[in-house]
């Protein structure tokens, strides 16, 4: 493995300005890495990018209200600089949304609950070339049932950019119309009635659909709708 002798020059987007402080801190007790750019805009992100380079960019997933949703935010990113290196940075710790960041293309994900050495390695490791995956995560990811073309996320092996599904063509039609159904407001027996399928069928549509999209609860998969389901 090549290791990175130039300093790393890291650039982080965050609406936290005391998160954007704690770097400060952190750089400054570590060789070798430099801050090039904080934002707490994504527009100014974006600006700063076209006419200036980093290695790492530490990206936030939630952002303010009037910014683009998080998966999205990373695809227009990639699409229009994908050199980037991007260390997503997030309290969201759904396995669904984690699994769909990483196939648009991010290269490592930490959550803001890690210590400041854990963030250190991951951004040296993608300085250096390497996908950044912490183990929690990816043995969290063999438990998801994959389709062909996706099964070797996991391993650190990830689709080419364009060819990304989003995670909610991992689900079979039926599994798909189901979830849909619920989260406009029906509930299991109108699904029921609706399809024409009994409620324990039904129910076991909507338990699979979460499973594959490694979902917990039907709080979050209202949480993650918007980046589910598009």
């Amino acid at each position: 493995m090549t290791i990175t002798t130039s300093p790393i020059r890291l650039v982080i987007l965050d609406d936290h300005p005391i998160f954007l402080r704690s770097f400060d801190v952190l750089c400054a007790g570590e060789q070798g890495l430099t801050i090039v750019g904080k934002f707490q805009h994504s527009r100014e992100l974006i600006n700063w990018l076209r006419t200036s380079h980093c290695d790492v960019l530490v990206l936030d997933y939630i952002l303010q209200n009037d910014e683009m949703d998080g998966l999205s935010l990373i695809k227009h990113l990639l699409l229009h600089f994908p050199y980037l290196r991007i260390l997503l940075s997030t309290s969201v710790d759904s396995l669904a949304v984690i699994r769909a960041a990483y196939m648009l293309g991010v290269r490592g994900y930490l959550s803001k609950r890690e210590e400041a050495a854990t963030y250190v390695s991951a951004i040296r490791t993608l300085a250096n070339g390497q996908r950044y995956v912490p183990q929690h995560i990816a043995e969290g990811l063999t438990q998801v049932p994959l389709r062909k073309n996706d099964e070797e996320i996991a391993h650190g092996i990830y689709l080419p950019q364009g060819e990304a599904l989003m995670p909610v063509k991992l689900l079979t039609p039926r599994e798909a119309e189901v979830v849909n159904c619920y989260m406009e407001g029906m509930e299991i027996p109108e699904i029921a009635a609706k399809l024409k399928r009994s409620r324990k069928t039904v129910s076991g549509h909507k338990q699979s659909a979460m499973k594959k999209l490694g979902i917990c609860s039907d709080l979050e998969l209202f949480k993650y709708r918007k980046d589910l389901f598009k």
